[in-house]
């Protein structure tokens, strides 16, 4: 009689209950592309700008969710044509501002002087050392623990700022119309996972 190899028995992903998948497993994933171009006026780190959303729903309240991807943003020349102190990003919960610095005394102790007039962002670029029309990709990624199983709506701000006041921010596209390749336009990405704690 000859040998016979037993089968591998197959798992079928899509029946396999949500609890008995590993604590780190990826859950759901939820994505968002936009490859338009537009400006908006007043911006400051006082006064970010929401330029993506995108909503996820928890399946546990133990769920962490992994918020990822990348903001293309810069200045209006013709609003502003010298440089930006940063090109930044915050990351909300709804209202609720998540992953940037709760407490500015480090950057005190830094300068051995008072830094709470400083701003909190998640993250930042400079600007292209010349002029504020220079775009750049400003990144982000964070672990939120929402705590909850109702659905969450995370809006993605940028910034542009000048300690002169507030300036106009240009998503996805050039500051200036050069009107040849020195000229550009380009996406910004939000990516959502939620991750069985």
């Amino acid at each position: 009689m000859p040998i016979q190899r037993a089968k591998p028995r197959l798992v079928d992903l899509d029946q396999t209950p949500l609890t008995s998948m590993p604590t780190g497993a990826i859950l759901q994933t939820i994505t968002s592309h936009d490859g338009t171009a537009s400006s908006h006026t007043g911006i400051s780190g006082a006064n970010p700008v929401t330029l993506m959303s995108a909503s996820i729903t928890p399946s546990a309240t133990s769920s962490k969710i992994l918020i990822f991807g990348f903001l293309h943003v810069g200045g209006l020349y013709s609003n502003f044509s010298s440089r930006l102190d940063y090109i930044g990003v915050r990351l909300k919960r709804g209202s609720t501002v998540i992953g940037e610095p709760t407490s500015l005394s480090t950057l005190t102790t830094v300068h051995g002087a008072d830094a709470t007039g400083s701003r909190p962002m998640h993250s930042v670029v400079k600007d292209a050392g010349y002029s504020a029309s220079r775009q750049h990709v400003v990144p982000f990624h964070f672990a939120d623990s929402p705590s909850t199983t109702s659905a969450i709506t995370y809006n993605i701000q940028g910034v542009v700022s000048h300690v002169g006041g507030t300036k106009t921010l240009v998503k996805n596209g050039s500051g200036y119309n050069y009107n040849n390749e020195e000229a550009h336009m380009a996406t910004c990405n939000l990516t959502l996972q939620e991750i069985k704690g």
